[in-house]
């Protein structure tokens, strides 16, 4: 009897060896950014008072540069490392010179509009990189809806549970603050400082509005493509400086994977695959087998209605299986394909990795 067993136990821990070495390949579900259609909400209302701010506006740290000219930039900081566009009618200036320095400024007619704080020694006054979620609701009062007024116009943001949990809205005197939340590690992982304006066209919440609502141009071909590989480039470095941070290796970018990414992508986009879930897109472990890429292990992390490359990884780094794909600590090469707001990340371990400095930037 007692052979019997150990005969079981055998059979069974051999074939668990053989279902993970016969598929190395995790792929995640596909998450949903709260970016999606039917979230703009026309009021008759009657005349809403707009609450008084919580909190004066920061004079000091990055938020304090929001409204200046792009001169001042260059005056704190130099030319930016890349001059990337949106679709949002701002250029991003990326200043990616290290890991804990990294950040973007937003850039309409030569002033600076919005920032977007990851790195930790970055000064996010009144808050801190890494600081304590604990900390943070000391002085925060976290809300469910968010008034403002624009001339004659109200809008009020209204966030869900998701949204208190790891994208936390904060009124400043004439600017807001988006806090990115880790919710795993129960830390602020990012900070976005923007205008009023700039935060009505990225429309992260949805709104309920009273009066006119700001229009957002949709972009040209030619220009989408050049944003999509900016948040391509975007992506990679801002799993890099999350990386760094929880002291892993940072990944080198994969021509072949990111290629296999881009048309993951582009063919959930034109499939529509949010609604129509009946269309089967090609596996991601099927495209690695057609490929001669060589690796290990490998996962895949995908993601639809997100505005920019830092609502994405914000996503990922909040579901469990994505946040587990990020910060695998084999992994050593990335690929990441973006089509509109379709997001595919891929990453492979290889055991012959190239030597290479520690650096963020990517082809």
């Amino acid at each position: 009897m007692k052979n019997l067993f150990r005969i079981l136990v055998a059979i069974t821990i051999v074939l668990v060896i053989f279902i993970y070495f016969d598929n190395p390949v995790q792929e995640n579900e596909l998450i949903r950014g709260s970016n999606n259609s039917g979230q703009l909400i026309p009021q008759q209302l009657p005349e809403v008072t707009e609450p008084a701010n919580i909190f004066d506006r920061p004079k000091e740290g990055v938020s304090s540069l929001i409204g200046e000219s792009s001169q001042k930039l260059i005056e704190l900081f130099g030319k930016p490392t890349r001059v990337e566009p949106s679709g949002f009618d701002y250029d991003w200036w990326v200043y990616n010179d290290s890991f804990s320095t990294y950040r973007l400024f937003g850039i309409t007619d030569d002033q600076i509009t919005q920032s977007f704080a990851i790195g930790s020694d970055i000064d996010v006054t009144p808050y801190k990189i890494g600081q304590s979620l604990t900390d943070i609701y000391r002085f925060t009062l976290v809300q469910s809806e968010v008034t403002m007024s624009i001339d004659s116009n109200t809008y009020t943001f209204s966030l869900t549970e998701e949204d208190i949990n790891t994208r936390i809205l904060v009124p400043f005197d004439n600017l807001f603050a988006i806090l990115y939340i880790d919710m795993e590690d129960q830390q602020l992982e990012a900070v976005r400082f923007t205008d009023a304006n700039t935060l009505l066209k990225l429309r992260p919440y949805d709104i309920l509005y009273n009066g006119t609502m700001i229009d957002v141009e949709t972009p040209a071909s030619s220009l989408q493509a050049a944003i999509d590989r900016a948040n391509e480039r975007q992506v990679v470095e801002m799993t890099n400086v999350i990386r760094h941070r929880h002291g892993l290796q940072v990944l080198e970018s994969d021509y072949a994977l990111q290629q296999i990414a881009r048309e993951h992508s582009e063919e959930m986009a034109k499939n529509n695959i949010v609604i129509n879930d009946t269309f089967e897109i090609p596996k991601f472990s099927d495209k690695l087998k057609e490929s001669s890429i060589e690796f290990a292990r490998a996962a895949g992390n995908t993601a639809a209605f997100y505005f920019d490359a830092g609502e994405a990884v914000n996503g990922w780094l909040n579901s469990r299986d994505h946040r587990a794909s990020i910060l695998g600590e084999w992994y050593t090469h990335t690929g990441v394909g973006v089509y509109s707001n379709y997001y595919t990340q891929n990453l492979i371990e290889q055991h012959k990795v190239k030597t290479r400095k520690n650096s963020i930037n990517i082809d």
